[in-house]
């Protein structure tokens, strides 16, 4: 129980300890690293993005940051739905089953590619500090 406990007052303290990705092939990941302060937690999570960051050319904070700034950015659907209409619009292959009305902009599916490479260089990094990291 007090193990459990531990896990959970760990998880609890971490800023981004959960991060559940809004794309098909990332996951949600875990952290867990026993004896580590809160401290210590953020400040890993933070090189780690950074690290992430550097390895992918991604920043998945950087609509927010700009967001936050006062500055007008467009949403990932935004622009894929003016480039599907430029294009001739959604592929019928992708308009049934788990897939429906899926976009067919090569830019979403880049986006998608660039997170998911993102989270799995975060989750190299986290690793390499002893943190075991669940996806």
């Amino acid at each position: 129980m007090k193990r459990l406990s531990h896990v959970l007052c760990g998880a609890a303290a971490a800023l981004m300890v959960v991060v559940i990705a809004p794309v098909a092939n990332a996951q949600a990941l875990l952290v867990y690293k026993e004896g580590a302060t809160d401290a210590q937690i953020k400040n890993d999570r933070v090189a780690c993005h950074e690290w992430a960051v550097q390895q992918t050319n991604f920043d998945p904070t950087a609509t927010f940051i700009a967001q936050e700034a006062g500055i007008r950015t467009r949403t990932i659907m935004e622009v894929s739905t003016a480039l599907n209409t430029a294009s001739g619009g959604t592929d019928p292959r992708w308009t049934a089953g788990g897939f429906g009305n899926t976009r067919t902009s090569a830019d979403v599916r880049r986006l998608n590619a660039l997170y998911a490479d993102y989270l799995k260089a975060g989750a190299l990094c986290l690793e390499g500090r002893g943190y075991v990291v669940t996806q």
